[in-house]
């Protein structure tokens, strides 16, 4: 009798599961990560590009389908998705951990004879987490799903046209603008032309003198 050898048997070692997409992409240790609340999930999982090109991968959670791209890098196949550098991959549904979902994994890609080939297979992923975030594995908790918060800017003081405004208060409108604004009379300056020998370029009368009549 032989025994078969289970070191040539593929199986899927930790809580994620994998699928393969032709000879394209091979999707390993997939998890949906989700919270407490459940209303939304991190999904998790290492994409290798078997390719020499640019592979489009996309991914249908729950009826909600994400456009994942796998960049090809020489001697460096693998894109981490979910986790790393590249962030969370949120997707939004019902989700309760201990249970399955079905998740529909699709490719295409460019295959080594310069064709092209377009690969699907549906799996069920595992959903992990707790009610109470102590209890999540503490490899997993920093992988807890992270929603964004919307916030509202808050109205800004517009300090140039504060600056204006003191500039327009000190003055310049000229003499009457500075005198207006420290609140005293407004006094006129009258410079005396001694060419025509009055005040403003006007000639000087005596009040009491008879003036000629033309």
């Amino acid at each position: 009798m032989i025994s078969p050898q289970r070191t040539n048997m593929e199986y899927d070692a930790s809580d994620g599961v994998s699928a393969s997409l032709g000879s394209g992409v091979s999707v390993q240790n997939a998890l949906l990560i989700t919270d407490d609340e459940g209303a939304a999930a991190n999904l998790v999982f290492s994409a290798v590009n078997l390719t020499t090109d640019d592979v489009d991968l996309a991914v249908d959670v729950a009826g909600e389908t994400v456009s994942i791209p796998l960049a090809y890098t020489p001697g460096e196949g693998l894109n981490k998705i979910g986790f790393g550098e590249g962030g969370q991959q949120l997707v939004e549904g019902d989700f309760v951990s201990g249970t399955t979902v079905e998740v529909a994994f699709s490719a295409t890609y460019t295959d080594a004879e310069g064709a092209s080939q377009s690969s699907e297979e549906t799996i069920l992923v595992p959903v992990l987490g707790a009610d109470d975030p102590e209890r999540v594995l503490e490899e997993y908790a920093h992988l807890l799903p992270v929603i964004p918060v919307e916030t509202t800017p808050e109205p800004t003081t517009d300090f140039e046209g504060g600056l204006e405004g003191d500039a327009a208060a000190e003055g310049e409108t000229g003499v009457e603008g500075d005198a207006s604004a420290e609140g005293g009379p407004v006094e006129e300056e009258f410079v005396e032309n001694p060419e025509e020998g009055g005040v403003d370029g006007t000639e000087n009368f005596d009040e009491g003198a008879e003036q000629p009549v033309e």
